[in-house]
């Protein structure tokens, strides 16, 4: 089964539908590519479908099908494809408003598409260098960047579009916007054209959490029974101790009284006790078997 980071590029991908959104999504790879300059590209991905995407919507513009090929690291494949001619250079950086020469790599007003389409852009770069944690473990989704401008142009994107403040941080030669709340994440899911991805995500976050309490309420009980028994334990043996050195029957009423409640229920809680002796309070029960235990020099 592939991963969940793959599901939602598959996703978005199928929810490409139509040219002008495929025009938006290969402007944003193309921005957010590392391997862009003013002369050349080179995109790599391990994923197969935004490989072929790329290829398909490249040769449209350029007339013609780039170099593709892929190479195999391990049990990985990585997909290469190459655009060194200066025409085909031209054309793209016309086709999209890019300026080259010097390359200008930043999402501006004059090569930014309608805002309607904006969310294609952001697809796209998630598609070139964005990833996401399964559900099943701790939220994180980024966006990993070669310049700090381009951070800037992403986190604006997403505070204006969706309303949510990413993170930056370094990493390498790298730069990373990264988001860990996992509603923040569904949102951007969403934005990018991933809703069933989202709905995935949220559902598998809610059970965990739902699991998450349930083990912790089990623990908490455990706990609290173990408290209990060892407390009643010691409570009996502090009552054994004083019979057996002949100070239990010297001892007031109400030591007495609560003795002999404990001996003839091991088993219960202190509430349950107290039921048991009509009038006492949990404290002042608690209060009596202490001193039993201090009686038998127990402490």
């Amino acid at each position: 089964m592939q991963p969940f980071s793959a599901d939602v590029k598959d996703e978005v991908l199928d929810n490409m539908n139509s040219r002008a959104k495929c025009d938006a999504c290969i402007f944003g790879m193309l921005i957010f590519c590392k391997g862009l300059t003013d002369d050349a590209l080179r995109l790599i991905t391990e994923n197969h479908r935004t490989a072929e995407f790329f290829n398909v919507n490249i040769s449209r513009i350029i007339g013609h099908e780039p170099e593709f090929s892929h190479v195999n690291r391990g049990d990985k494949t990585f997909y290469n494809i190459d655009i060194s001619d200066g025409r085909d250079m031209f054309r793209l950086f016309d086709y999209f408003h890019i300026q080259a020469q010097p390359l200008v790599q930043r999402l501006t007003e004059y090569n930014m598409p309608k805002k309607k389409l904006l969310h294609a852009v952001v697809a796209g770069a998630f598609l070139v260098c964005g990833s996401v944690n399964d559900p099943n473990k701790p939220s994180h989704l980024e966006f990993v960047m070669p310049t700090v401008d381009l951070c800037n142009d992403i986190g604006i994107t997403l505070i204006e579009e969706c309303g949510i403040t990413a993170k930056h941080t370094t990493r390498g030669k790298s730069e990373v916007v990264y988001i860990k709340d996992s509603e923040n994440i569904q949102d951007v899911l969403t934005y990018i054209g991933a809703p069933m991805s989202a709905l995935k995500h949220i559902t598998i976050k809610v059970d965990k959490e739902g699991n998450n309490r349930i083990n912790r309420s089990i623990n908490c009980a455990s706990a609290n029974i173990k408290k209990s028994t060892d407390a009643a334990a010691r409570q009996i043996n502090a009552i054994n101790i004083l019979k057996q050195s002949g100070e239990f029957n010297d001892l007031p009423h109400e030591l007495i009284s609560a003795a002999k409640a404990r001996l003839e229920n091991p088993d219960m809680s202190l509430s349950e006790l107290c039921a048991e002796l009509e009038g006492v309070t949990k404290s002042s029960l608690n209060r009596r078997l202490n001193k039993l235990i201090d009686l038998a020099h127990l402490t």
